[in-house]
């Protein structure tokens, strides 16, 4: 399940990011106005494994340093209080047999922001058991299964050019002379390019495993042959099931793992390409334009959206399932054989299709280079515990 040699060190992973890019800075000089550029038009080869080191060194420096900014905390708690403040404050919130109101919810989100502010990782810990009931959620099968997921990296090209002939399409508008509405067609429709051409519009095109990938995710980072840095993010799909094209490629391709496939197209590419178009489900995006900003770090910070509008946060947001309410604060601890946590902070803000069951999360890990071997192979169990607002306690009169 993903556990093997499990290193003792325990590390929050905020201050693994904030380390990383303090390498990447000083060693390479790479941050500039795009701190996520993807350089140059991919090459034909594998991807390097830039998964994220770590030494016992480091890990107890972490320990003794003073409290520093989290900017990925502060942001996914922000994250939270705005999503329960577009809320009317007499709504309820169910857990169990236990409401909340939006009100309660909000004003213990807002009271630990203010807390927490530069506080340490253990004092954290202490503002928390002050303001919020902990709730471990299990499953008659045993402790939850952690997985992770990430943002795709993508290059485009602006025009149909060698590989990429596959059109990033935007939602389709409906033909009122025919009466059909082309949001439901299946893939194969979409092959056409007379289909595309009369019902959408080409957002970029990309090589067909990289479609893939994105429409997979839900959203992706793009880089155009011009340089020019944008998100592309879910808008709408045509209601067909997800069939993964692994299916149709066992005995066929070595590894079967998604970001692995273009690899294997090289060889096998009508095996490949038959693969991924016997997906029936087809995903539709719009276009976001990265904000511009003298801070380094705020792409890496505001991801994509998750549910309800809500911006996942690297290293602090998590997809859950339904039955836990959205915004809602959990400690999460696993190990891996990359890393473990213990009693990490982050928030529900993201649902998926295949994350269901009591405590089943998803955690969220960013874009940055090596995230999506680290996230491809996270499958472990843990330890998922729900923070629930203390309710105030009524003096009853005899």
């Amino acid at each position: 399940m993903g556990n093997g040699k499990v290193l003792t060190r325990r590390i929050d992973l905020a201050f693994c990011l904030r380390i990383k890019f303090a390498v990447i800075v000083l060693g390479l000089s790479l941050f500039s106005t795009a701190t996520m550029d993807l350089k140059a038009e991919p090459q034909n080869k594998e991807k390097t494994n830039r998964s994220f080191v770590f030494n016992s060194q480091t890990s107890r420096s972490i320990e003794k340093t003073n409290p520093v900014k989290d900017i990925y905390l502060e942001a996914a708690l922000r994250e939270s209080i705005g999503y329960f403040k577009k809320i009317p404050k007499d709504n309820k919130f169910y857990f169990g047999r236990e409401e909340y109101s939006t009100d309660l919810v909000l004003k213990s989100l807002e009271e630990l922001e203010k807390k927490i502010q530069d506080k340490s990782h253990f004092e954290i810990q202490n503002e928390i058991k002050k303001h919020f009931e902990l709730k471990e959620l299990s499953s008659a099968e045993g402790p939850p299964t952690i997985t992770a997921y990430y943002e795709v990296r993508i290059y485009g090209k602006t025009k149909p050019e060698g590989d990429y002939q596959y059109p990033v399409l935007s939602p389709p508008k409906s033909d009122s002379l025919s009466g059909e509405n082309p949001k439901f067609f299946p893939r194969d429709r979409w092959k056409d390019k007379t289909t595309w051409e009369r019902y959408s519009k080409p957002i970029i095109f990309l090589r067909l495993t990289d479609l893939h990938l994105a429409q997979l995710e839900g959203s992706a980072l793009v880089q155009s042959e011009t340089k020019e840095m944008f998100r592309i993010n879910y808008a709408a799909d045509n209601g067909k099931d997800y069939i993964s094209p692994s299916v149709f490629l066992k005995g066929i391709c070595p590894s079967l793992k998604p970001y692995h496939l273009f690899s294997c197209l090289q060889s096998k590419p009508t095996e490949v390409t038959d693969a991924i178009f016997k997906n029936p489900r087809y995903i539709f995006f719009e276009r976001e334009n990265l904000p511009k900003s003298k801070h380094k770090d705020v792409n890496a910070v505001l991801g994509p959206f998750g549910s309800q509008g809500i911006r996942l946060i690297s290293f602090r947001s998590v997809a859950m399932d339904k039955d836990v309410p959205l915004g809602f604060p959990v400690l999460l601890s696993f190990q891996s054989n990359e890393w473990s946590v213990n009693n990490h902070l982050v928030f529900v803000h993201d649902r998926g299709n295949a994350i269901t069951g009591v405590g089943r999360l998803d955690y969220y890990l960013g874009s940055e280079n090596g995230v999506e071997e680290v996230a491809n192979n996270l499958l472990t169990k843990g330890k998922v515990i729900l923070l629930l607002p203390k309710k105030e306690k009524t003096n009853r009169s005899d």
